[in-house]
Formats: C-alpha cells, sequence, structure tokens
C-alpha cells in the first residue's frame, strides 16, 4: 500500500466549495463560497464578500443548510454544522475512512484539518472543503481529488495505483493561467489540480519540488473519480529565502 500521511500540516485555512447538483443542466464550475478559519474559539466561518460570491449566486447558490446567507454565526455552531459532513470519530470503520484519504489514523488531525485533506464532499450535495495550503511551508504528502478526471479517463483505461503521474504548467488554459494539468508520464492528460489550489502548485512547480502518483481511482459511473498523491517540497533543498 502507498504510504500514508502521518505528519500532516494543520489547516489553517479552507475554502467551502459549491457547485450545480449533477441532475441540474449547465456547467459545473466549483465556486468558493465560504472561508473556515482555525481560531481559538475553534472554526470561524463567514461567507465571501459580495462580489467574490456573486458567480455562485447567479448560478444558483442559496446558502449553507443551517448556516443562512446574511447572519452571523458562531465558531463552535458552524464547525458542529459541518463537522456532520464527516464520520464519527469513534465509529468502528473511521479507521477505514481515513485510509481511503491516504490519512494514517494514527495521526493527529484537527477537525478542521479532516474536513480539507478529506475534502468533506457527500453524495447527496455540492458542497465541499478545500485547503488552501496556508503555512504549508515545510515538506509534506498530500491527497488531490483531481478534477475533470470523468473527461479524460478514456484516454487512460489502464491507469493503475502507484503509477507516477505529473504536474505541469498549462499557461494556453483559456480558463485559468495558473492551470496545472495532470498527465501520465507518457503526456497522456489525466485531469487538472482544483482551480482554488492551481495558483499555489504551479509556485511550487517554479521553486520546489512534486513527486506524484495514482493513490485511488473510484466515484459513480456518471461522475469516476482520480486521487493522486503528492510529495512535495515547496522549496528546493538548499534554496533558502534572504
Amino acid at each position: 500500500m502507498t504510504d500514508l500521511i502521518t505528519d500532516p500540516i494543520q489547516t489553517r485555512r479552507a475554502l467551502l466549495t459549491w457547485q450545480r447538483p449533477l441532475e441540474q443542466p449547465g456547467s459545473r464550475d466549483r465556486f468558493a463560497v465560504a472561508e473556515l478559519a482555525q481560531c481559538e474559539e475553534g472554526v470561524a466561518f463567514s461567507y465571501l464578500d459580495e462580489a467574490r460570491l456573486a458567480p455562485a449566486l447567479e448560478t444558483g447558490f442559496g446558502g449553507y443548510p443551517g448556516l443562512a446567507l446574511g447572519d452571523a454565526h458562531e465558531a463552535y455552531i458552524a464547525l458542529d454544522v459541518l463537522a456532520r459532513r464527516l464520520p464519527p470519530r469513534d465509529r468502528p470503520d473511521f479507521h477505514d475512512f481515513m485510509e481511503t484519504f491516504g490519512l494514517s489514523p494514527q495521526a493527529d488531525f484537527s477537525d478542521l484539518s479532516l474536513l480539507a485533506y478529506t475534502g468533506a464532499r457527500l453524495t447527496g450535495d455540492s458542497f465541499g472543503v478545500t485547503e488552501t495550503f496556508e503555512g504549508f511551508d515545510r515538506p509534506f504528502r498530500y491527497v488531490f481529488d483531481i478534477s475533470g478526471y470523468r473527461h479524460y479517463r478514456d484516454g487512460a483505461p489502464d491507469i493503475s495505483i502507484d503509477e507516477p503521474v505529473v504536474f505541469q504548467h498549462d499557461p494556453t488554459n483559456e480558463y485559468d493561467p495558473h492551470a496545472v494539468a495532470v498527465t501520465r508520464k507518457s503526456g497522456v492528460r489525466l485531469g487538472y489540480i482544483n482551480r482554488l489550489q492551481a495558483q499555489t502548485v504551479s509556485e511550487w512547480l517554479n521553486s520546489g519540488s512534486v513527486d506524484a502518483r495514482v493513490f485511488r481511482v473510484n466515484g459513480r459511473s456518471a461522475y469516476p473519480r482520480l486521487f493522486v498523491m503528492a510529495d512535495i517540497e515547496p522549496v528546493l533543498q538548499g534554496v533558502h529565502a534572504t
């Protein structure tokens, strides 16, 4: 089995995301709709400002259940609501859940870190949680849920666990100048890094190193998912800021 994440960097800030449900016609762009920040009281929750929230609202976003738009929310209330996206830690199969996302059951993860490291996506809605990598300034391991894999899977029917993959800049991408494509070593495209993380990953490719391989392939037939585990060094060894 691929090595699990045993020494996590605890999440400082993450984004709550939303996209149009699968059963609804139209684009399924994923929008950031709120911020989750670790604080002394727990996790501070706040919707994005009106300008940044506008694209999601125009697509049909109406707020997260239990956390109405425009209302103030106590930190512990927000975390209690969002933590329902995770199985209880005392559930018999909780260790299996952790390993599914490449997380060692023996490692210590805060609730916010668990939400961000797993993505906290459920089959019954279109929400998720995305890590921002704020404070991820030492070598670490992370599992990426590759965006757009369903559009490319037919070109790689024989994809296998632990197969090396490549992260590479895609500066000609018409949707995102920071786009990072994920390909097989042969160059066959498998998808992209989440656009909310792409700029940071792009910076790692410029100043550090990324060593990645296939971790898991699963999901529904209409929406297959590819997970890639990467060992990341944000800055090349021997290069120090001055």
